[in-house]
């Protein structure tokens, strides 16, 4: 199981890494890794829910793992606030462009950006 803590705590420093630096091109190869790591944490629960009393008796067993998991979930904190910051960074330039193109809606709003839809198909 320490493995996989490993492999999903490296999968999710090169996130964090990809986050601070985003391009479209580089957070989409991500893709493909964040898949392998909700894999991970998958094995990962159903390892820890085999246990007696995972909260107990395994970390006073093995306080390395006890130590890793500690780690995994304040390394899964950072991300998902970089992902919440990032996100509310983007809903706000989503509606200033709104109120700068569209103007606002009876209630106040800015008003929706319309996305335009492309496809792209390679292969």
């Amino acid at each position: 199981m320490r493995s996989t803590i490993k492999t999903v705590r490296n999968h999710v420093a090169a996130l964090r890494v990809a986050l601070l630096s985003p391009s479209p091109e580089e957070l989409q190869t991500f893709l493909p890794v964040l898949t392998d790591a909700a894999g991970c944490l998958g094995t990962i629960e159903r390892e820890l829910r085999l246990l007696p009393d995972p909260r107990n008796t395994r970390s006073q067993d093995d306080p390395d793992l006890a130590r890793e998991l500690k780690a995994l979930r304040q390394d899964l904190r950072t991300v998902r606030k970089l992902v919440e910051h990032g996100a509310a960074f983007w809903q706000a330039w989503a509606k200033l462009f709104g109120a700068a193109t569209g103007g606002y809606t009876p209630s106040g709003e800015p008003r929706p950006v319309a996305a335009a839809g492309s496809i792209s198909v390679q292969g």
